[in-house]
């Protein structure tokens, strides 16, 4: 986008806070996790500095797990505008099962590696999952314990599989601001 994406505002409001809006309901604390937290100054968001910075979504994971005062925790990108409350739901029951580490969705185009919810527990296996250099998070939940919420499911719960919208580019940005026009 070549700016940065958690203040980008779509329909008059900055991404991260169209994220944050839909977790809220279902977290007991909702933070952004930055690498450059004086850029989020203004959006009105608790902020918590990345442990590890320049690790990518494992990074921002790690943070997560590290701070966590629950056991579980909910993870969405902060382009993601569209989530959609009854998918993040299901996540959150389905990660409330005994044994269970993370779990995440599958929907048309294949795994989803977020929104997901994953375990605390996982913290250590983490630390030592990105000492070895890898950064991915498809690689790293091989070494979990996870639930997959099927295509079906995810059908039922989100059928224009909108909560894995993300908003990378300009024209996704386009996409997002005239799916926002249409809803209104």
């Amino acid at each position: 986008m070549g700016q940065d994406k958690a203040t980008q505002s779509l329909g008059g409001r900055p991404l991260a806070q169209w994220v944050a809006a839909a977790l809220t309901p279902l977290v007991q604390e909702c933070w952004l996790i930055s690498n450059h937290p004086q850029l989020h100054l203004s959006l009105d968001l608790p902020l918590v500095t990345d442990l590890v910075p320049g690790r990518g979504v494992l990074g921002g994971l790690l943070t997560a797990l590290f701070y966590a005062r629950h056991p579980l925790v909910l993870l969405a990108p902060c382009d993601t505008p569209f989530l959609k409350a009854g998918l993040l739901q299901h996540l959150v029951t389905q990660a409330q099962s005994k044994g269970v580490d993370a779990v995440f969705c599958q929907s048309s185009r294949g795994l989803e590696p977020l929104p997901a919810v994953f375990n605390t527990r996982l913290f250590s296996r983490l630390e030592a999952f990105l000492t070895l250099g890898d950064y991915r998070v498809r690689e790293f939940l091989r070494h979990c314990r996870t639930r997959l919420i099927p295509r079906e499911a995810v059908a039922r719960l989100d059928p224009q599989e909108l909560s894995f919208l993300n908003v990378n580019t300009p024209a996704e940005f386009d996409q997002a601001e005239r799916m926002l026009g249409s809803q209104s």
